[in-house]
């Protein structure tokens, strides 16, 4: 609201009668209400003893609040107030005038603040002086309110630093040292304990923010310079209870033995009372307040509150031990008040008889306040003595902008030794801080120890001024272990033999390890830390650990198995396979005779009498069958007839046909390119090419039931059931791999999907058991051709084998790109990648042109050779990739372009894998109609018949009459 239309409602509101003062007060021990002071004199002081050659009156209004956040301040104060009016009149100063003291309550609040100031101004005597206030946001208020009356503002209370701004806030003088002195104490304090780690808490008005970012700032500036080393572990704000709660779980959570608070005493009761639920206590945690300002009976006064939920006996066990800085109290010693003439203890003699003496004796003083009003009394009368008497100037001069601007100027000239230590502002002279303050008053900061009684909380600790700490008492850090303090006294501490608390914890518990900047962590699962380790060590294989701050790895137990390390879990032992040890890094297979039908199982169920599987890693009862060429009939096993093929007890077929034959040989042979795209697909999930396991999912799935087909046969697919012992073993081997395989696929996959990033260790493990799964995919094949050769087969069962190998050399390039921009095994990996491109080239070429010595022929069919230039033609977009990932200088360089080239190669292989997939089942079948003579170009002709790598080779002529050849099926090779 502009200040012009809050004039014009304060004058409202005094004009409807209301006094500026209250009725009733409450600066009593259990906080009852009595009634005040000077309500029934008009808020008018009493001067008890008058001199009666003072005619003339001079008026100050006293604004301060006696309800709000500082609590009924102005009613522990009135009886300095008191005494300072009454020692002025009874003095020399200001011959012939009378310095009266108008109270009104402030509220400590804005909107409260300005309507006081502008109703002080406006209605009664004339005021010439206000001394206002002691929150600092309504002492801007009333310094905003006051620029329409040209009145000097003198703040006994105030502490915000942006009061020290002359031209936001002109005409201001204040009496207590900004609340940068209480935040440089603390910080003075801290490196004088020793402590490094340290959180802060803030409440939600500026002025507890702005404390908490010098005291940032202040350990952010030593940290630069190099001064002093300082970890700052987090910043939290409190208002509600809630914030409250998290304030303290998040000092546990770090760690937080050292904790800069910067709050009112309601918020600061509040955090207290969650700490006492939470168990975070002196002497372990440790509180230390700036900017706070608590009464001395803060605990009773906020016990049993809705925000402070806790008895009067646990906030004061919470409480103690806290150590607040505060304004300098009100001094008890025998030197002399400069301008009163009257002993120091004596004043503090008579405020305590008068404070105390309120509401029958229960009245509560405050010694942080009362020295401030006395002495603010008093600047007031020295500069008001130096303007009237001095300078001769007139009382009609007041409220001009040239009056006050003269009086605003005699007050940075007041130097005095007051009730509260030197009183002179640092305007004129150089403050002896860093970085320095103007605008700021010399004096005295308290450090007071919550170690008293709940009616009183508070004993000084020590004192600091610009010469250093000056300690008035030991420090004690707890209420039982006695043992626990360091005995201090003026400048020294006894640190030899005393107790300090330590700023972080001496060890972390099992399960956790400790961080400077988080504390003790818990190891995440996977990991453990026993009791004195420094850092989380990953659980062995055969071990696990499934929660954070685990203190150590559980073994897998019978029926289950971890294959890798940083397990977080144990799997179970697949079907047909089984585990009867603890700490289990890989499942058995049942053996021949036995079989398992689920999963997690300790030992493998024997086959019924007379029958037994015919591999190793049966799964059900089923499998539990007659000897190989045997059928069961009538509960027996009986010999087959020749003619019949008989496996699993009983007749799958007949002897197949070449057909079956090659078609069972070509099925095998995709085998290994399927173990290889199961790599690749999983490497290309790692390298976030892809974003789901879909494809993965697929091929897996292919795999599996290609391998059941060609272990029972399927005559839909035209897949001959495994014709012998040779190739059944090699189905077994291949099923041996694949069982264990599959599960880490399954698990890592989806880790990966769920963010987690593939680690070296486990990419090598699937690089390995996928190649022993492609190698034992070749020997499914080379035990199928003995077979087919030993059936009396009519088929070129090793050019076909050749062919479809090529398949799986297009995946194993692909995969081993992706190991690459893995950046695992890169050495091993490049030579492997640059081998298989060889083998590739080299097969190509041997497809095309033959190798008579092995009986393999030199391509003669048209369609065949089409599509083995479309073959070539993907390849050549391939090789480039290739060439460059195994070209590279170094492990890094390849790598790094690896991952750039990987999504290229990826794509590109898959239409080469479908031309080779085509190619095989015309090695297979070409039956010669195709439109390869309207397609193929004399280049793509030469350079099949002269090598596919080779870039030049017969004229041209030469090429068109081996075309027109092909065309009248008239060429001979």
């Amino acid at each position: 609201m502009p200040i012009f239309l809050l004039v014009v409602a304060a004058a409202t509101a005094v004009a409807r009668g209301s006094l500026l003062c209250p009725a009733t007060c409450t600066a009593t021990v259990d906080g009852s209400s009595w009634p005040c002071r000077y309500y029934q004199n008009d808020c008018k002081v009493n001067i008890t003893s008058l001199d009666p050659s003072r005619v003339v009156d001079l008026n100050v209004a006293v604004i301060n609040p006696y309800v709000g956040g500082l609590g009924d301040l102005m009613s522990q104060v009135e009886p300095a107030i008191a005494m300072a009016v009454q020692d002025i009149e009874d003095s020399s100063f200001l011959p012939g005038y009378r310095l009266n003291a108008h109270l009104a309550d402030s509220k400590c609040s804005v909107p409260e603040a300005t309507r006081a100031a502008v109703a002080a101004m406006t209605t009664g005597v004339t005021k010439h002086v206000v001394l206002s206030d002691s929150c600092s946001a309504a002492c801007e208020a009333v310094n905003d309110a006051l620029r329409h009356f040209n009145v000097l503002q003198v703040g006994p209370g105030c502490i915000s630093v942006s009061l020290s701004d002359s031209e936001r806030y002109p005409y201001f003088t204040r009496m207590a040292p900004s609340f940068r002195f209480n935040v440089i104490s603390l910080y003075d304090l801290f490196r004088y304990l020793g402590f490094h780690r340290v959180g802060t808490i803030y409440g939600y008005r500026s002025i507890n923010n702005l404390a908490k970012d010098l005291f940032i700032e202040m350990m952010a500036s030593d940290n630069a310079a190099g001064n002093y080393s300082w970890t700052h572990l987090y910043s939290h704000r409190v208002e509600f209870i809630e914030d409250a709660t998290a304030a303290v779980e998040k000092a546990a959570s770090k760690d937080s033995r050292i904790n800069f608070v910067a709050l009112y005493e309601a918020e600061g009761s509040m955090l207290l009372c969650q700490a006492y639920k939470k168990n975070l206590l002196t002497p372990d945690f440790n509180w230390f307040v700036a900017a706070g300002w608590w009464n001395q009976n803060y605990i009773l006064l906020n016990a049993n509150t809705a925000n402070s939920p806790c008895t009067a006996d646990e906030l004061h066990r919470a409480s103690y031990g806290i150590i607040a800085s505060d304004r300098g109290p009100m001094l008890n010693t025998p030197q002399f008040h400069s301008l009163s003439g009257r002993r120091l203890d004596d004043l503090y003699s008579e405020y305590t008889n008068e404070c105390e003496s309120f509401a029958n004796g229960n009245g509560v003083c405050n010694y942080q306040w009362a020295g401030y009003f006395y002495d603010g009394m008093w600047l007031i009368a020295s500069v008001l003595h130096s303007f009237l008497i001095n300078q001769n100037r007139s009382i009609n001069e007041f409220g001009t902008e040239q009056s006050v601007q003269s009086l605003n100027a005699l007050s940075e000239q007041v130097d005095f030794n007051g009730q509260t230590g030197r009183v002179r502002q640092f305007n004129a002279v150089n403050p002896k801080t860093t970085p320095p303050s103007y605008g700021d008053r010399d004096g005295i900061v308290l450090l007071r120890q919550a170690t008293g009684p709940p009616e009183s909380a508070f004993v000084h600790l020590a004192f600091r001024t610009e010469d250093g700490l000056d300690f008035k008492t030991s420090i004690k850090w707890s209420s039982t272990e006695l043992t626990k303090m360091v005995a201090c006294s003026g400048a020294t501490c006894d640190f030899a033999n005393g107790w300090v608390p330590s700023d972080r914890t001496d060890a972390c518990p099992a399960g956790q390890v400790w961080s400077l900047q988080e504390g003790c962590l818990p190891c995440s699962p996977g990991h453990f830390a026993s009791l004195g380790m420094s850092q989380c060590e990953a659980c062995a294989p055969g071990r696990f650990s499934s929660t954070d701050g685990a203190a150590a790895c559980s073994p897998c137990t019978p029926g289950t198995f971890a294959m890798v390390q940083r397990s977080s879990n144990c799997h179970d032992c697949p079907e047909g396979t089984y585990s009867e040890s603890v700490e289990a890094t890989q499942c058995r297979r049942c053996p021949i005779g036995t079989y398992a039908p689920s999963k997690g199982l300790q030992q493998c169920t024997s086959c019924p009498q007379d029958r037994e599987t015919a591999f190793e890693g049966a799964t059900s009862e089923d499998m539990c069958v007659c000897s190989f060429g045997q059928r069961l009939e009538g509960g027996s096993c009986i010999l087959c007839d020749v003619t019949e093929i008989c496996d699993g007890s009983r007749v799958i077929g007949h002897r197949p046909n070449n057909q079956q034959w090659l078609t069972t040989l070509d099925v095998a042979g995709s085998q290994r390119a399927l173990s290889q795209m199961i790599a690749k697909e999983f490497f290309l999930i790692a390298l976030k090419i892809e974003k789901d396991d879909q494809q993965l999912n697929s091929v897996m799935s292919l795999f599996s039931s290609r391998l059941t087909a060609m272990m029972n046969g399927d005559e839909g697919l035209n897949i001959i059931a495994a014709p012998d012992q040779a190739v059944t073993a090699a189905l077994g081997l291949v099923m041996d791999v694949w069982v264990l395989l599959k599960p880490v696929l399954v698990d890592q996959t989806s880790k990966m999907l769920n963010a987690a990033d593939l680690d070296i260790t486990t990419a090598g493990q699937v690089a390995e058991q996928t190649t022993a799964l492609r190698t034992a995919s070749q020997g499914v094949v080379d035990a199928l051709t003995d077979a087919a050769s030993s059936a009396g087969a009519h088929l070129n069962g090793l050019l076909v084998d050749i062919a479809g190998r090529q398949r799986m050399l297009i995946q194993e390039l692909c995969k081993d790109a992706l190991i690459v921009a893995l950046g695992a095994s890169v050495v091993t990996t490049k030579a492997s990648l640059q081998r298989v491109a060889t083998l590739f080239e080299t097969t190509h070429d041997s497809l095309i042109f033959g190798i008579t010595a092995v009986g393999i022929p030199e391509l003669r069919k048209v369609c065949s050779m089409h599509q083995m230039q479309e073959v070539s033609y993907y390849y050549r977009q391939v090789r480039p990739y290739l060439r460059e990932i195994t070209n590279g200088r170094t492990s890094v360089e390849s790598s790094m372009i690896a991952v750039r080239v990987a999504p290229s190669i990826n794509s590109l292989t898959t239409p080469l894998f479908q031309a080779m997939g085509a190619a095989v089942r015309l090695f297979v079948n070409d039956t010669g109609t195709c439109e390869a003579l309207g397609t193929i170009s004399e280049s793509e002709l030469m350079a099949l018949t002269n090598g596919s790598w080779v870039e030049s080779g017969d004229s041209q002529m030469g090429i068109r009459r081996r075309k027109h050849a092909i065309r009248n099926d008239s060429l001979q090779f």
